[in-house]
Parts: structure tokens; C-alpha cells; sequence
């Protein structure tokens, strides 16, 4: 259902849809692993192209002008130039587009779809972004003052994400709302959502989910889908 190649020597792709991704680190799969999820939960056959650099690869910036993954490539093309998508929150919304259907992932109807998107979009300009923002400085050198200097950001970026927890957290709790956009079955939201609002990652941001019970048992819940699973393992595995 899919391969992986690397873009020092890229191939060209014409039967299935590529996604661009970066050699694992710790820290590298927090965006690519969202799509990766709707890319296993709808067994969508795909390539992944492993980018040596995404600062220096003129190829990969006119698929991904951000510089940055995941991006997809897809096999429609309009006056000879492939499409292309790029920022998370976008991939997941092209795919279930294209694939999704019966609107399992991205909804059936226009209240369905309404209520994704809202939480979609919270998420993109809320956890998303904060949390983009708390890896990166966490990732930064600590200089000759051991990182007292980022202290002040880092301190105020923690907060923001507990902000969000509790926005989050509080949906939860609404009655028969077991998944963040829809009550009864995850959604792009909640796959949007997850890499950055699951006890492993907030515990790296001294935060203890004990504090949000209905996150953390919704965490617990999304870890449990094969879906999930199987983009969880995939995703630290890319350029091995």
C-alpha cells in the first residue's frame, strides 16, 4: 500500500498520492503523524518521501512554500503541474475530500461538517500553534544561561496549552460526547488534536492530564484505535 524513498534521489510518483516527510527525531512527528492516522484509517495507498532537507530543497519548496512537513502530492494535475497541499490541517481536509466517501472522518452532513471544521480550525490557531511554538523553543540551545532567557516564553506558551486543555477538556464532559467535534465516532479533529494533547506529550510540557480526566481518558481512548497505533510506530521510523 505504500513505499518509501528518499528525496536526494526522488522519484516520480503517477498512481498514488506522496507524502512528504522528514527523518524521525523525537520531535519531527508531531504534524506528519495526524495525516499519517486518516492515511491508515482509510487505507489510502500512498508513497512517503523522506526530504534530506527542507530548508535547502528547491524541489520540496514548490510543493511546500512553508518549508515544512507533512505536504502531499497528489496525482491530479491542471495544465501539466501536479496539486499540491501543504500545512496539516489542509492535508487532512484534502483527503477526506478525495477519499473519505461516506464522510466517516469529515462528516455526512453540513452539521457534521460545521462541527469538524470548528474544532479543526481551534485547534490549527489554538493547540496547534502553541504547542508548534513550545517544541521548537524546547528544541533551541540553552546558551550560556542554561535557557533561563526562554524561561519567560516557555512558562507562558505552557499556560496557553493548559488554556486549551481545559477548552478541550470541557467538551468532553458534555453528555454522550465521547470525541471532540462529534459525539459518537473520531473525526479529523480528533486526529488533528491528539499528537499534541495525549499524556506522553504534555507530561514533556510538566503538565499532568490527572487534572483534565476527560482529555486524558479521550487520549487513552484515541492511543487504543489500530489506526492510531500503527501511525504512532510508523511515524518514528521514516529515513531508519
Amino acid at each position: 500500500m505504500n513505499d518509501t524513498s528518499n528525496s536526494v534521489a526522488r522519484r516520480v510518483h503517477e498512481d498514488k498520492v506522496v507524502l512528504y516527510v522528514v527523518k524521525s527525531t523525537p520531535t519531527s512527528g508531531a504534524n506528519v503523524v495526524k495525516v499519517l492516522i486518516l492515511i491508515e484509517s482509510l487505507n489510502i495507498p500512498h508513497h512517503i518521501e523522506v526530504v534530506a532537507s527542507t530548508k535547502t530543497d528547491p524541489s520540496f519548496h514548490k510543493i511546500s512554500p512553508t518549508r515544512m512537513v507533512p505536504a502531499l502530492e497528489s496525482i491530479e494535475t491542471q495544465n501539466g503541474k501536479k496539486l499540491n497541499v501543504f500545512e496539516s490541517s489542509s492535508c487532512l481536509e484534502f483527503l477526506v475530500d478525495k477519499y473519505d466517501l461516506d464522510g466517516a472522518f469529515g462528516g455526512k452532513t453540513l452539521w457534521e461538517r460545521t462541527q469538524i471544521r470548528n474544532w479543526l480550525m481551534m485547534h490549527t490557531s489554538g493547540l496547534g500553534a502553541t504547542a508548534k511554538l513550545w517544541l521548537t523553543l524546547k528544541r533551541l540551545p540553552h546558551g550560556l544561561d542554561g535557557g533561563k532567557s526562554m524561561e519567560p516564553a516557555i512558562t507562558f506558551l505552557t499556560d496557553a496549552l493548559e488554556t486549551q486543555y481545559t477548552i478541550l477538556d470541557s467538551r468532553l464532559s458534555e453528555a454522550t460526547q465521547s470525541f471532540i467535534a462529534l459525539p459518537d465516532r473520531p473525526t479529523i479533529a480528533d486526529f488533528a488534536t491528539l499528537p499534541f494533547a495525549n499524556s506522553e506529550v504534555a507530561a514533556m510540557a510538566g503538565i499532568d492530564l490527572i487534572f483534565w480526566p476527560n482529555l486524558k481518558s479521550w487520549g487513552d481512548r484515541m492511543c487504543q484505535l489500530p489506526a492510531v497505533a500503527v501511525a504512532m510506530k510508523r511515524v518514528t521510523e521514516f529515513g531508519a
